[in-house]
């Protein structure tokens, strides 16, 4: 649109609309700019605020079964798995006994670093022994002519173990790695 146009069509609108010759007043005043402001809308409620998401749950760290790490420790430090899974019809008694003679040893060691057993009893075997009533099943076990109602006396035929402490080895590996007995050894040259 022309100037020209623009002053006509002023003109007579200013006539037919007072705020609008306020505006245009404002305007030749150099008070105002150009645009009108644009006159915030009622009853319009205001903008919710976005929802905050929520973090993640952090993963849970994997964990293994203490089965395993003890099926682990036992492997690592005696290589009993390696003895139990290898077939042993090809060779001699002798050959077998001087290869169990490291596995026991290197298993005896690693079961008593992780439980330090001790006879559950101080009785020696074939000494007597009373068990009262009430006694703990999963302490005793009788075996025999078992008959009537405690007490029972009977001889000490094993002394039993229980463990002083259980320390297993900490295990921290990955969720790939949770039933790992033995990781894969690789010989780099």
């Amino acid at each position: 649109m022309g100037r020209l146009a623009i002053a006509l069509k002023s003109f007579f609108r200013a006539l037919g609309n007072q705020e609008f010759a306020g505006r245009v007043a404002l305007l030749l005043d150099g008070s105002a700019s150009p645009q009108p402001a644009k006159a915030a809308p009622e009853n319009v409620p205001a903008a919710a605020p976005s929802p905050v998401k929520a973090a993640a749950p952090a993963k849970p760290k994997p964990t293994r079964n203490d089965a395993l790490s003890l099926l682990f420790a036992l492997q690592r430090e005696a290589r009993l798995v390696d003895f139990l899974k290898e077939s042993i019809s090809a060779y001699d008694d002798a050959q077998i006994g001087a290869a169990v003679r490291d596995v026991h040893r290197d298993c005896a060691a690693a079961i008593e670093r992780i439980f330090a057993l001790r006879p559950a009893t101080e009785q020696a075997e074939g000494s007597p022994l009373e068990v009262a009533e009430g006694f703990d099943a999963a302490r005793f076990r009788l075996t025999g002519n078992v008959v009537g109602k405690p007490p029972f006396r009977g001889m000490v035929a094993h002394h039993g173990w229980q463990a002083t402490r259980c320390e297993l080895p900490a295990w921290t590996g990955s969720e790939a790695a949770q039933t790992i007995v033995a990781p894969i050894e690789l010989e780099i040259k």
